[in-house]
């Protein structure tokens, strides 16, 4: 089962008692597979706000995380309405977000606290990964999906019904199975997120993953053709 690093739970338990534990919540992939999935390695934290925030309150908290735990490096970026923060210690990383993300959408579950943080429900997080699927398509993406559907026992349908609801936007399932073959070629990429599966492991995943993807998409057509 895969874990926090030591870096990343420190920086959780710090957001948790720092003043912004409630203005931002957790989300994100790291989220996705330490308290629903379970399924990869990630080494991003990623907390959202529904309101606008300024540079001084969030790099207050990095500051103090940093004196705290000794960081030795920090660079930090804005784009568009986040600011990232990559810090290192030693020959780790840990890369830090904070978004503002509001734009008028919907919130499809109730958030929660875990670890002293609120925390994003899976269902706003499926519809937030299936919109990045068609807006970026990056491999994990394709896998978050695929775990997801076989774990979380969503459905191409029901994950872009929840795009529809939250966003707005109508995505169809032609364009859902379409859009794998984009990154499909691409999973093996994931393989160092994927440390405590052994090669064979890793290879009959990937595997498992293609064959979905390209029967699924071989089932959607013929049901187009046949109707």
């Amino acid at each position: 089962m895969y874990k926090l690093t030591p870096l990343q739970k420190k920086a959780i338990d710090s957001f948790a008692t720092s003043a912004l534990k409630d203005n931002f919540y957790w989300t994100g992939g790291t989220l996705l597979s330490i308290f629903y999935l379970h399924h990869r390695e990630s080494i991003d934290i990623d907390f959202f706000s529904d309101n606008p925030f300024s540079f001084n309150t969030v790099n207050s908290f990095i500051t103090n995380f940093k004196n705290k735990e000794g960081i030795s490096r920090i660079d930090y970026e804005k784009v568009f309405d986040r600011w990232e923060f990559l810090l290192e210690k030693g020959n780790k990383n840990l890369r830090i977000e904070f978004v503002y993300y509001n734009h008028e959408k919907k919130v499809l579950g109730a958030r929660r606290r875990y670890m002293g943080v609120l925390i994003d429900s899976i269902e706003d997080i499926a519809a937030n990964k299936t919109f990045a699927y068609f807006d970026r398509n990056e491999p994990k993406d394709l896998f978050d999906l695929y775990f997801l559907i076989k774990k979380a026992k969503f459905t191409p349908v029901k994950l872009l019904n929840l795009v529809r609801k939250k966003f707005g936007a109508g995505f169809t399932e032609d364009m859902f199975w379409s859009e794998s073959f984009k990154s499909l070629n691409l999973l093996r990429t994931l393989k160092p997120l994927l440390s405590e599966k052994s090669k064979k492991e890793q290879d009959e995943l990937f595997g498992d993953i293609g064959a979905y993807f390209k029967s699924g998409s071989s089932k959607y057509l013929n049901s187009v053709l046949t109707n």
